[in-house]
């Protein structure tokens, strides 16, 4: 007798404790929102998503006259992108030695 009381007990405070713990992960969701859709119109430059706010337009010269990574972050407040950096790669890639990149036929055994 003493043992079904017991059981009934520790299996009712077992009850509750899963229903404390699922209305505490019905109040705790966390809603994550979707990255914004933006149309880019870059005549020909190809969009690079970098991190969830940032992306990369590679322009390939056609409006700046040279080739470069121009990096834009989205601000949630203005609703907006705004330029963060830009980097122009074409000499990384006419010169990689400058810059400490393996070249074909180096050390590295290319």
């Amino acid at each position: 007798m003493k043992n079904d009381v017991f059981t009934k007990l520790i299996l009712s405070g077992i009850l509750v404790c899963l229903i404390v713990i699922a209305l505490k992960l019905n109040t705790n969701q966390n809603v994550q929102q979707p990255p914004p859709n933006v149309e880019v119109n870059n005549q020909g430059g190809r969009v690079v998503q970098l991190a969830p706010n940032r992306v990369g337009v590679i322009d390939s010269g056609h409006n700046s006259g040279w080739e470069q990574l121009v990096v834009f972050e989205y601000n949630p407040e203005t609703k907006d992108f705004e330029v963060v950096s830009s980097l122009t790669y074409e000499d990384y890639f006419n010169h990689p030695e400058r810059y400490g990149i393996p070249i074909r036929g180096d050390k590295y055994g290319n």
